[in-house]
């Protein structure tokens, strides 16, 4: 028979049964930190602005979520429930509530502590994971839902624990299945509106690269190159190897090129050599642009990462390219114009933090729906 993992109380806290045991304990903690504030001269501060439940069934991704919810307690302190759902263990529900109270200094005079709190569900359990979760719940607080791997589209505990949700957070750069996984985002899309908000913490990480291109069309002399694009090239890293392929950030970037200038399927998105696409889609005036999303290995990014991206496009006997590269330290982009081969312009900027711990900030700051990302997301699904 299969052995569940072993919970480490030293991380996440001691062993305590039942909702009322966590409230109790939970008290307990907090005037212990009080206790311990007063005797040091701190001022000690009870602090929750939103409820974030996260629901794992790797203890990696548990671990990451809440060392990430740690770092981010002085920015967004919460009432934190991470489910960590044990399918190793084929044995029936232990009822298992455990908590760990990280409680960061924001000062020299003042601590602010947050509330964590782990909900372990073994083997078939997870259909009463919901039963668990909810009455934790901090009222009047929004909640949101970080679902770690691909989530399923309805049933427990996915549809139990949505419908509390104020806001879904997903990362397809975990999707093993991005051709499976993204329509049924997409479909969830669909009904989210109006309920919750949707994001995609790999839609987060594009948003430097948006930008950039988005910029080049603000200048009114290459504007016009935008309708008359001819050709886009998204690279995306891969592992040395060449066998670990996330397109999902390249896919979702030709998704939103798509929604944003009217693109239409022509081809359906078909494989090209070592895991790539190359795939036909028809401008707004009918015109094909041949797009190629190709894999690379580039050392030193994560798997799935958007490496480049070329934006190619012909008028009036003119030929001009629309360049975004990553630069060899990682942490800086350079963007070329050339025209007719010569280089116009050029400009290298820095590039945002990808560590979880920013994406997922930036995400607890937004409670309403990314409209754009969205329609991103639509448009990809009618090109495939």
């Amino acid at each position: 028979m299969a052995q569940s993992i072993a919970i480490d109380t030293t991380f996440w806290g001691a062993r305590v049964l039942g909702v009322a045991a966590v409230e109790r304990e939970l008290t307990r903690l907090r005037r212990a930190v009080i206790a311990h504030a007063l005797e040091q001269r701190l001022v000690a501060a009870r602090a929750s602005v939103l409820n974030l439940i996260v629901y794992a069934e790797r203890e990696v991704h548990a671990r990451r979520a809440a060392k990430s919810i740690s770092e981010l307690a002085l920015r967004h302190p919460s009432r934190a429930i991470v489910v960590l759902a044990d399918r190793g263990a084929r044995e029936d529900v232990e009822a298992r509530i455990e908590m760990h109270c990280h409680l960061p200094a924001a000062d020299n005079a003042t601590q602010v502590s947050y509330e964590q709190i782990l909900v372990r569900a073994r083997g078939d359990s997870r259909q009463r994971v919901a039963s668990a979760v909810i009455p934790l719940l901090v009222p009047d607080l929004p909640v949101f839902l970080w679902w770690t791997g691909a989530p399923p589209v309805g049933g427990p505990p996915f549809g139990d624990l949505l419908g509390v949700a104020d806001r879904l957070i997903v990362d397809s750069s975990d999707f093993a299945r991005p051709d499976l996984a993204l329509p049924s985002i997409a479909r969830i899309c669909s009904q989210a509106r109006g309920l919750f908000g949707l994001t995609d913490l790999n839609w987060t990480r594009l948003t430097p690269w948006r930008e950039m291109v988005t910029s080049f069309f603000d200048v009114p002399a290459w504007r016009p190159f935008l309708e008359t694009t001819t050709g886009v090239r998204v690279g995306f890293a891969v592992d040395m190897d060449g066998r670990d392929i996330h397109p999902s950030q390249a896919l979702l970037f030709i998704g939103w090129l798509a929604s944003r200038l009217g693109w239409r399927r022509v081809d359906e998105l078909a494989p090209s050599e070592a895991g790539g696409l190359l795939f036909a889609i028809a401008r707004a005036d009918g015109a094909r642009v041949m797009v190629r999303v190709r894999p690379r290995f580039e050392r030193g990014l994560e798997e799935g990462d958007v490496s480049g991206i070329r934006v190619q496009a012909e008028r009036d006997g003119q030929r001009a390219e629309f360049v975004v590269k990553r630069q060899p330290d990682e942490r800086h982009q350079t963007s070329t114009v050339l025209i007719d081969g010569r280089t116009r312009w050029e400009r290298t900027v820095p590039l945002p933090s990808p560590a979880i711990v920013e994406l997922i900030g930036e995400e607890l700051a937004i409670l309403g729906s990314d409209r754009t990302y969205e329609e991103a997301l639509a448009a990809l699904v009618r090109l495939s």
